[in-house]
Formats: structure tokens, sequence, C-alpha cells
């Protein structure tokens, strides 16, 4: 399996594409920040390109949207896979994440 993720921002979306895992998340992370700052609107994170996601990865996404939702910004995550939303169950942050 690839450890490649990328990313793409169309409008105010956020697309995620490949393997979001241990591996793979520090390049996203390091650079998050210019990403989500108050110049660069993004109110939805798209995970429909993503063909994998481990518990690191989700443990990722659960504090990216913690950290949006501290500046009082709006975060949707939409494109959850069954798998992912299975993993999301398993660890009880459904209403963390999706909500």
């Amino acid at each position: 399996m690839s450890n490649t993720l990328a990313w793409e921002q169309t409008e105010t979306t956020l697309f995620l594409s490949g393997t979001l895992d241990r591996d793979s998340l520090m390049s996203f992370w390091n650079e998050r920040h210019p990403l989500f700052n108050s110049a660069n609107r993004i109110e939805k994170i798209d995970l429909s390109g993503l063909v994998h996601v481990d518990s690191t990865g989700l443990a990722m996404l659960v504090r990216l949207k913690g950290e949006i939702k501290a500046k009082n910004d709006a975060l949707d995550i939409i494109g959850v896979s069954d798998n992912l939303n299975t993993l999301i169950e398993l660890y009880g942050v459904k209403a963390i994440l999706l909500n």
C-alpha cells in the first residue's frame, strides 16, 4: 500500500486522497496552519479520495476538527467511507467528528 497523502483545495473544500496513516500524515499536519488560516476559508474536508485511514489518521482528523472548533469555526467532514465510519464508531468519536 502506498503511504502517499495528497490534498487539494477547491473553493471552500479540501480534498484528501491516498492513505491517511501514521506514515503519511506528518506532511499534512505540518502544512495545516496555512490551509486553515482566516484568509483561506475551508469549510469542508472531503475524504472520499482516501483509500485507507488508520487509527492515527482518525486521531489527526479529530484533533484538527477540535482546533478549528476552538477558533469558533465550523468544519464539516464529508465523503466518509464505510470502513472509516466503522472505525469512527469503534472509537466513539462520531459525535465529535461528524457533527
